[in-house]
């Protein structure tokens, strides 16, 4: 059994973005990974602009007490500019191009009528010069997720269509003979396949469904998981049995990285690699499934698409706002609440709740044999909005 560090050291490790480019519209791009680093495809300011709105004038003229000669008016996207010459002025508008022959922009509250400067400025001000904030060919976003911001500058530089990784292939399987769409007195619907699902939103996700605790039926639906880049199970991994699903997959080429971590939630999940991807064999109960998904699947095809590994769950420090028992043998994952600072561990009855798990905004991370006392700093984890 290793440690949750090293268990996450090996899944990154194996986290490479895929290969290959994919073309979408920028309206659809959201989230996706920037295949390449974007380039501006013009300077920008394409010209020199006007900050404020106000008086486009020769710095040298701009002297407080001196009336100057209005000799045209100019707005943001104008392609005609009168020139301004000694003695002249122009008003502009906030964003529009400075004339030729003009150097500065007196704002507006620094006149008075048509147009007596009140206070002087200096060549330059109020000013930003044609490719203050890119030069053509300039890289203006590394790759990665397209965020809201990437979005503007890739609209900013006209990347519309524009190229990204490809989403990820991400099979979904839970087992376990007791699931069911309708369940009798002895067995349980099953929640774990829509908690993944949404979970993994913004990968191109297969829901295989439900498999029995048969070899032969699991291998079948295990072997239709590992066409794709990711194959993602819960269930039969712990040590019963009917605990089929690390034979199934060695059988079918996958090479186990590592099975059973010290983590609790979340103790028998197994990792592998094949040719064709990676495996996560996850536990049956549904918070477990979701701790090791968190902490192992999300940054795992995060990296897929070029994201970093690390940026999935955002560690916050906070005041406990009550004791918490630590494990002697294991690091704990707890659901708390993160309110302004503070803490709050929920009242968590076992692995299978998943009602407290859905009242949780953060995980509160607890390390082996050390008890938290109220009042106590502690480190959660936030998990990153989408």
């Amino acid at each position: 059994m290793i440690s949750v560090d090293e268990a996450r050291a090996v899944v990154r490790a194996h986290a490479r973005p895929l290969g290959g480019v994919e073309r979408v519209r920028l309206a659809e791009a959201l989230g996706r990974g920037l295949a390449g680093p974007l380039r501006a495809d013009r300077d920008d300011p394409p010209f020199d602009r006007s900050m404020m709105d106000g008086f486009a004038v020769r710095a040298a003229d701009a002297t407080p007490g001196r009336a100057l000669e209005v000799v045209g008016r100019i707005a943001a996207g104008q392609a005609e500019l009168p020139r301004v010459g000694p003695g002249e002025a122009a008003w502009i508008n906030t964003g529009a191009p400075l004339p030729p022959g003009a150097d500065a922009v007196v704002p507006v509250e620094q006149t008075r009528g048509e147009v007596e400067i009140v206070e002087g400025v200096a060549a330059g001000d109020n000013v930003l010069p044609r490719g203050a904030l890119a030069r053509k060919g300039d890289a203006v976003a590394p790759p990665g997720p397209l965020t809201a911001e990437r979005i503007a500058v890739c609209a900013a530089v006209g990347a519309d269509p524009v190229d990204v990784v490809p989403r990820p292939r991400v099979a979904v399987l839970a087992t376990g003979g007791e699931l069911t769409e309708d369940p009798g007195a002895h067995e349980i619907r099953n929640s774990n396949g829509p908690m993944l699902r949404s979970l993994l939103e913004g990968c191109d996700v297969a829901d295989l469904g439900t498999a029995p605790d048969d070899p032969a039926a699991l291998g079948e639906a295990l072997a239709e998981g590992l066409r794709h880049d990711v194959l993602v199970t819960t269930g039969g991994v712990s040590k019963g049995e009917l605990d089929l699903v690390r034979p199934a997959l060695e059988k079918l080429g996958v090479e186990v990285a590592f099975h059973g971590v010290a983590l609790q939630p979340g103790k028998p999940v197994l990792f592998g690699t094949h040719a064709g991807g990676a495996a996560f064999g996850l536990p049956g109960n549904p918070v477990s499934a979701l701790v090791c998904a968190r902490l192992l699947v999300l940054p795992y095809v995060h990296a897929l698409q070029g994201g970093g590994f690390d940026d999935v769950l955002r560690p916050v420090k906070g005041r406990l706002a009550s004791a918490v028992r630590a494990s002697a043998k294991r690091q704990r994952v707890f659901p708390c609440r993160f309110r302004d600072g503070a803490v709050e561990p929920l009242p968590w009855r076992s692995s299978a709740d998943l009602y407290t798990a859905a009242r949780a905004d953060a995980w509160l991370v607890i390390g082996i044999g050390k008890d938290l006392a109220a009042g106590e700093e502690v480190t959660c984890l936030v998990p990153r909005p989408r």
